[in-house]
């Protein structure tokens, strides 16, 4: 019973989640933690845990028809037993948040709302991308939370990661049956647009913080892994956009997001505290062995 709850909760994901939270801890304290801060972490856990089931239990009457092998269509667990696991996880998740603190419970509060709005009313609509970015950017809100927000540069890496989600989200709509390159152009030129907007972007946290070109240099491994990496992930859509090629791109750019975290922790002048967001994708890269990303 395990394996398919653990299919079904996409559980390489998570660790993705996590690495949200620290990077957010981490921009806000200068790359210190707390001991409470793992409830943090533990919160964005549940809820992202939740809505990976949750999309399975709203989506069990199309996923019958195309990914039959899915756990609920499958048989293996129950749209009952998934409804009400994901239903728990939520209030899990909401509840160590609201135990930090209220700013916390507010940011939880922010992906309660962006999941079920994506689950069980947007996904198949124009704002489903929009939401999906929202639940993103709220997750990466969750760790920044623990501190008051001093100054502007926090806004960017939230949006940053909210942008990256929504277009890899959109480019999910295509994952089961593929498309023509040309209807991809858009969303995947605005994936390079953005990765080439990271190294301004950067520059901006890191002189805002104080750390000038030595943040910057903090930043380059990161982002040239985000960069080398992405471009072998997205420029293969511009000629071939077939299932497996976007489902690689999609799920290959769920696993950058640590490294986009990273980024942004390292140009504010904490690279501990970036390799260990970066330290993240691991076991996520490990567990896509045995379970699906998308």
């Amino acid at each position: 019973m395990l394996r398919p709850l653990l299919r079904l909760a996409r559980i390489p994901n998570v660790f993705t989640a996590c690495a949200n939270v620290v990077a957010g801890v981490a921009l806000v304290r200068a790359g210190e933690f707390e001991a409470r801060d793992v409830l943090l972490v533990g919160a964005s856990a549940a809820l992202y845990t939740a809505g990976m089931v949750l999309n399975d239990y709203f989506d069990r009457n199309i996923d019958a028809i195309e990914r039959p092998t899915r756990p609920i269509p499958a048989g293996e667990v129950s749209a009952r037993t998934a409804a009400l696991l994901g239903g728990v996880l939520l209030v899990i998740g909401v509840s160590l948040a609201a135990a930090h603190g209220l700013a916390p419970l507010l940011a939880a509060l922010g992906v309660l709302a962006s999941v079920l709005l994506y689950d069980a009313a947007l996904k198949s609509t124009a704002l489903g991308p929009l939401a999906m970015g929202s639940c993103r950017a709220f997750n990466l809100g969750l760790g920044l939370s623990v501190a008051r927000w001093s100054t502007p540069w926090l806004i960017v890496p939230p949006l940053v990661l909210g942008a990256f989600t929504l277009l890899i989200t959109q480019l999910s709509r295509f994952e089961v049956g593929g498309t023509g390159a040309s209807r991809l152009r858009g969303a995947v030129l605005s994936i390079f647009a953005l990765g080439l907007a990271l190294l301004p972007l950067l520059a901006c946290v890191s002189f805002a913080t104080g750390n000038g070109a030595q943040g910057l240099a903090f930043a380059a491994l990161p982002l040239g892994y985000v960069l080398i990496r992405g471009y072998g992930l997205y420029a293969p859509l511009r000629a071939n956009a077939t299932p497996p090629i976007i489902g690689r791109a999609i799920g290959g750019g769920i696993l950058l997001m640590p490294a986009v975290d990273s980024a942004f922790v390292a140009a504010a002048g904490a690279p501990l505290a970036a390799a260990i967001v970066f330290a993240f994708a691991g076991p996520a890269h490990l567990l896509k062995r045995w379970y699906y990303l998308t």
